[in-house]
């Protein structure tokens, strides 16, 4: 779906690059890219986009080369939800979809018959025909879904849909983006620093900080590849000495009847067999603890605290 190596992006004057060498392959499906406020997801998809041009390496989109006159003609195959508003405030919902329609490729009447059916599908079938100016935040991201659906993209980037909503109206929203790839089969990239939202809706996980990739893959095997929290399990509980030695692998949390939950110093499994040999102790058997995303993230944005 997406693939690109050492891709930089730098924009004019600025003293280092907004992208800094990512190299990176993604899969269709939902498609997370998490980080805090500045660490380039916007910029990443703009570069996806066409709309930013790399300064050096390579990439492509749907097969289709960056930096290349082909690119263009990527802008009638993506679809594309900003995160702040452009909408024409005087102007319905349906008059701006429509318009929309016609911009990314199809003819007037094709436009038009589009309009009703995104429209419906982000639930503004009844609401098409009022000025936008009237709508609320979750009605006006609507919207801007639709826009970003109207042609019929094989692969559409959100940037922060949920920019704004309340509980209720982000939860709506990322039942659409579910939606959006179950019944319409769309390849889904969404850009958003919320936790919650990437962990809800993606299948894949990009963690982005300061230009750079952090981490990157499944959304379990991230938990997994990053995840140092271990259950170990002896024959016989530990004697004293053993359990202080202990340390020598990581942090004990808990310790019971054989059992003991630890935060490993290094994520290899072998290096708890090996400690077990060395102390004359039956390491029967080791249990990863899977990560909440937020410890997750954590550990990919500060590797040192880990």
């Amino acid at each position: 779906m997406i693939a690109f190596e050492s891709l930089e992006v730098r924009y004019p004057d600025a003293k280092e690059p907004a992208l800094k060498g990512m190299s990176l392959s993604l899969e269709e499906g939902i498609v997370g890219l998490l980080g805090p406020n500045g660490a380039g997801k916007s910029t990443l998809l703009k570069a996806l986009l066409g709309l930013l041009e790399p300064s050096a390496g390579s990439g492509s989109v749907l097969g289709v080369p960056l930096g290349t006159p082909e690119a263009a003609k990527l802008r009638g195959r993506i679809g594309y939800m900003p995160e702040y508003d452009a909408l024409i405030e005087d102007a319905t919902a349906y008059e701006q979809v429509a318009f929309w329609g016609e911009l990314s490729g199809l003819e007037a009447e094709a436009a038009r018959d589009r309009a009703h059916e995104v429209l419906y599908f982000v639930g503004l079938d009844e609401a098409r025909y009022r000025a936008v100016s009237g709508y609320s935040t979750g009605m006006r991201q609507r919207v801007k879904l639709a826009q970003a659906l109207v042609h019929s993209p094989e692969l559409v980037f959100l940037d922060e849909p949920t920019n704004g909503l309340d509980p209720d109206g982000r939860r709506r929203m990322l039942e659409l983006v579910l939606k959006v790839r179950a019944e319409l089969g769309t390849g889904v990239i969404l850009a958003s620093h919320l936790l919650g939202d990437v962990e809800r809706v993606a299948d894949q996980l990009v963690i982005l900080d300061k230009g750079r990739i952090s981490a990157s893959g499944s959304m379990a095997g991230l938990r997994k590849a990053l995840s140092k929290r271990v259950e170990l399990r002896f024959l016989d509980p530990l004697v004293e000495a053993q359990e202080a030695r202990l340390a020598d692998l990581g942090s004990l949390h808990e310790a019971r009847n054989g059992y003991y939950d630890l935060e490993m110093k290094d994520a290899d499994p072998r290096a708890a067999f090996a400690w077990a040999e060395a102390n004359g102790a039956v390491l029967v058997q080791v249990t990863p603890r899977h990560d909440r995303l937020d410890e997750v993230l954590l550990r990919a944005l500060h590797p040192e605290k880990a």
